[in-house]
C-alpha cells in the first residue's frame, strides 16, 4: 500500500506545522498606493481536478486544458503602515494551507498571514489535493475512495512559489494611486439551486411576494429596485451583483491599474464529464474585462480579478435556457465551451461596467484597516447558551451531489434523521450509512477554528468567509457590517480556507445538498453573525503568531512523464511531421488548429512556466499578436490536448480568435516551445507547416 491508503488503515495522518515569521515594518508614506500582477497557475496534464467529489471508480484527471489559470494580484497600501493583497486565483478555494505557506515568503513585505486575502473563484475544473485537510483532500476531487488520495505536496508547492511570486510582483510595482469602489448587476446569468431551502427564511411567503424579499440582494441599501420581471423566480432569488474595488494610478491621465471583484455563481459551468483543466466561466469573464478595459491601446491594462461571491446556492445560468438544455448542452464538449465562452464574456462586459462605475468613485485618500480572527468553532458556545457541534458532519444529501453535478442516486435530498434529539446542534443531519465510517474518521481531524477577515478600504469593508456561505446568509452577514458602519459591503468566498456550506438555520434544517455540507451544524450562521460582528467592532487584531497545524494524509499523484524521448537532447527531432489545418471563419470568428508529435514533459511539467505553442509569421519568425497580446497559449484561450499513439504523444490544439483581420495575406506557422519533450524541432530538409490568410478567409 502505499502512503496514501492511511485512512482505510486507521493509522493516524501525519501532523505538519507552519511557523508564522513576524511581519518585516511597512513604511510610512503618507501616500495612497496600489500595485498589481497576473500570474500563470496552470498545473500540468493528469492532475487530478477539484470539485465535484469522490467516485468508487475512474478519476477525472486532466487530459487537456482550455485556457490558463491564473492569480490577478491587487495590493493597496495606504501610507499609514497598512499594506494587503487581495488575491483572485482560479482554484477551488484558497485553502488555508495555501495561504499559510504563502505568507511564510510574504512576510519579507509585510504581508502576515491576516493581511492576505486568498480568493478562490471556486473553480471546479482547476487542481485538487491542495488542502492539507484529511477530509477535503478525500472527498473533493473526483478519485476513486480506494487509491490515490491525500495532500499533493509537490502541487502546493508550485502553486505557493506562483504566487509568491505575483505578491512580490504587485508589491515592486506599488505607486500612488485613487482607489473606488463600483458594481454592475447581471441578471439571468445565475440561478437559486436551491429555492425550497431559501423559502424556509420566508415561511408562508408565496412567489409573488418572495421576489420582492429578495429583490434586496441586488438592492441592499434601499435603493428602489428594478428586477426585470420576465425572470423566473430562481433567478430573481440571487445576488446579480458584480462588485469591484479598483484601482488607478492617482496622477493624469489616471492609467488603470487593476480590480478585484466579486460575483455570485458556482464556476462549475464545465461539466465533469469533460478532463479538462480550466478556469471555466470565471477565466473568461477576467480575461474579456482586461480586453474590453484595455481597449486597442498597445498599453498594458488592468489586471482585473474576479474571486468567488455569495455562491452557496447559486449556480451559472443563461437567460432563457431552462435548467435541463443547459445540462443538456454541457453533456456535448464542443457546446460546453461555447457555453462557458457566452456566460463569461457576459460576465466580463458587466465586470468591466463595475470598473468604469468606480472610476466615478474614487479617492486618493483611504485608510485600510485589516482584521483578522481564529475564533473556535467546535463545541462553540454562542451568546444565548445554544452550542455548536463537538464532531464535523456531513449529511447523507452531500453524496447526493449538486444539481449541476449529481453524485450518488442512492442517496436523496432532504433525508432527515429525526430520531436525533432536536437539542443536538447537528439535528437533523442523516449521516451517509454506507460511507459513515470513512467520513466521520475523515472529519475527526476537521480543524477546531475558522480564520475570518473583515477588510476596512475607507467605508468599503470586505469579508472573508472561509467557505461557500448561500445568498440569504451572505445578506445577513453584510447587513452586521452595515449596521458597524460600512457603505457597501462585498462578501468573498472561500477565502482562506475551506469548510464547507455556510447555510442559515432554517435552511440547514431543510437538509438539502448545501444544509447537509455545513459542517458544524445548525448554529453556524449564529456563530458566524457573533464572531464577524466582534471582529469588525474591534479597532485593530494582533499580528498573527506561533504556528499553524495541519493533518493531513501525505498523498501519491501520477503526473504525465511517459513515453519519454529517446535521446537526451534539449530538443529532439519531432517523431512525425505536424499538421496545421486550413484556417476557417466561424460567426466571424477565426478558427486556427493543428497537431504535433512529440513525447511527455520532462522537466517543468506544469504549464504555468511558460507558452507551450506559438504562431508565427512565417516569413520573419516574428510572433503574431491578436488583441494587443502575443498569440500563444498563454495569453489566448486554446484548446490543448494529447492522445496516446504508438509511443508517442499527439498534441493537438486549437484557437478561435476575435481580432484577426489584421492578418490576412500572411504566411503563418506554429512551434512549440514548452518543456523537454514536448518542444521538438523538424529533422534536416525538413520545416514546420505553414498556412497563408487568404483574402477569401479574411473577409
Amino acid at each position: 500500500m502505499g502512503q496514501n491508503d492511511t485512512l482505510l488503515m486507521n493509522l493516524p495522518p501525519a501532523v505538519v506545522e507552519v511557523q508564522r515569521r513576524s511581519p518585516e515594518p511597512i513604511p510610512a508614506t503618507g501616500v495612497l498606493q496600489a500595485g498589481a500582477s497576473r500570474v500563470d497557475l496552470t498545473p500540468g496534464f493528469l492532475s487530478p481536478l477539484a470539485g465535484w467529489g469522490p467516485t468508487l471508480l475512474g478519476s477525472r484527471r486532466a487530459r487537456a486544458t482550455w485556457g490558463r489559470l491564473f492569480a490577478r494580484v491587487l495590493v493597496l497600501d495606504d501610507g499609514q503602515g497598512e499594506r494587503v493583497a487581495l488575491i483572485a486565483v482560479d482554484l477551488h478555494a484558497g485553502t488555508r494551507y495555501l495561504t499559510e505557506r504563502l505568507a511564510e515568503h510574504t512576510a519579507a513585505l509585510g504581508l502576515h498571514v491576516g493581511r492576505l486575502f486568498l480568493a478562490g473563484t471556486h473553480n471546479h475544473s482547476g487542481p485538487g489535493n491542495i488542502y492539507a485537510n484529511t477530509y477535503y483532500d478525500t472527498f473533493a476531487a473526483t478519485e476513486s475512495l480506494l487509491k490515490e488520495r491525500g495532500l499533493d505536496q509537490v502541487m502546493v508547492d508550485y502553486l505557493v512559489e506562483r504566487l509568491g511570486l505575483a505578491v512580490r510582483e504587485a508589491c515592486a510595482r506599488l505607486r500612488p494611486a485613487r482607489v473606488g469602489h463600483g458594481v454592475a448587476r447581471l441578471w439571468g446569468y445565475s440561478r437559486n439551486r436551491s429555492l425550497e431551502a431559501l423559502r424556509e427564511n420566508f415561511p408562508g411567503v408565496d412567489d409573488a411576494t418572495l421576489r420582492q424579499r429578495l429583490a434586496v440582494l441586488g438592492f441592499p441599501s434601499g435603493t428602489l429596485p428594478s428586477v426585470p420581471s420576465g425572470l423566473p423566480v430562481e433567478q430573481v432569488c440571487v445576488d446579480p451583483r458584480i462588485q469591484v474595488l479598483w484601482a488607478e494610478e492617482a496622477e493624469a491621465p489616471h492609467r488603470s491599474i487593476g480590480a478585484f471583484g466579486t460575483f455570485g455563481a458556482h464556476a462549475s459551468l464545465l461539466a465533469k464529464e469533460h478532463p479538462i483543466c480550466s478556469p471555466d466561466f470565471f477565466g473568461v469573464a477576467a480575461r474579456h474585462a482586461e480586453r474590453l478595459l484595455r481597449g486597442a491601446s498597445g498599453e498594458p491594462g488592468p489586471v482585473v480579478g474576479l474571486a468567488a461571491g455569495a455562491i452557496g446556492d447559486s449556480d451559472a445560468a443563461r437567460p432563457g435556457m431552462t435548467l435541463e438544455a443547459l445540462k443538456k448542452a454541457r453533456q456535448d464538449q464542443t457546446q460546453n465551451l461555447s457555453l462557458l465562452e457566452e456566460v463569461g464574456r457576459e460576465v466580463g462586459r458587466q465586470l468591466a461596467r463595475a470598473c468604469e462605475d468606480a472610476r466615478s468613485h474614487v479617492s486618493p485618500s483611504l485608510r485600510i484597516t485589516a482584521l483578522f480572527g481564529e475564533p473556535t468553532i467546535r463545541d462553540a458556545t454562542l451568546k444565548d447558551g445554544r452550542r455548536l457541534a463537538l464532531s464535523a458532519l456531513v449529511g447523507a444529501p452531500t453524496l447526493r451531489g449538486s444539481e449541476m453535478g449529481g453524485g450518488v442516486p442512492f442517496f436523496k435530498e432532504g433525508e432527515r434523521l429525526e430520531e436525533l434529539p432536536d437539542t443536538d446542534p447537528q439535528w437533523p443531519k442523516a449521516p451517509p450509512r454506507a460511507l459513515e465510517r470513512l467520513i466521520r474518521e475523515s472529519l475527526k481531524y476537521q480543524p477546531h477554528t475558522l480564520p475570518l477577515r473583515v477588510l476596512k478600504v475607507g467605508d468599503v469593508w470586505l469579508m472573508g468567509c472561509p467557505g461557500e456561505p448561500t445568498s440569504w446568509l451572505t445578506h445577513e452577514l453584510a447587513q452586521v457590517m452595515r449596521a458597524r458602519g460600512a457603505r457597501e459591503v462585498m462578501v468573498t468566498a472561500v477565502c482562506g480556507d475551506y469548510a464547507g456550506y455556510l447555510t442559515t438555520e432554517r435552511e440547514y434544517k431543510a437538509q438539502h445538498y448545501e444544509g447537509s455540507s455545513t459542517l458544524w451544524g445548525r448554529n453556524t450562521e449564529h456563530w458566524l453573525v457573533e464572531h464577524f460582528d466582534a471582529l469588525a467592532k474591534s479597532p485593530t487584531t494582533a499580528v498573527p503568531s506561533g504556528t499553524a497545524r495541519f493533518t493531513m494524509n501525505p498523498g501519491v499523484h501520477r503526473a504525465l512523464t511517459e513515453p519519454r524521448p529517446p535521446t537526451g537532447e534539449p530538443t529532439p527531432f519531432w517523431p512525425r511531421p505536424p499538421e496545421f489545418a486550413a484556417p476557417r471563419v466561424s460567426n466571424g470568428r477565426l478558427v486556427i488548429a493543428g497537431r504535433w508529435f512529440a513525447w511527455a514533459p520532462q522537466e517543468r511539467s506544469e504549464l504555468g512556466w511558460g507558452a507551450w505553442i506559438r504562431l508565427e509569421d512565417a516569413d520573419t519568425g516574428e510572433v503574431l499578436q491578436s488583441a494587443n497580446r502575443p498569440l500563444d497559449d498563454q495569453h489566448h484561450t486554446f484548446l490543448l490536448e494529447f492522445i496516446e499513439t504508438g509511443g508517442v504523444l499527439e498534441w493537438r490544439w486549437l484557437v478561435v480568435l476575435d481580432d484577426w483581420r489584421h492578418l490576412k495575406d500572411r504566411r503563418i506557422r506554429f512551434r512549440t516551445q514548452g518543456p523537454r519533450g514536448v518542444s521538438v524541432r523538424p529533422p534536416p530538409g525538413a520545416r514546420w507547416p505553414e498556412q497563408r490568410l487568404v483574402s477569401s478567409v479574411a473577409a
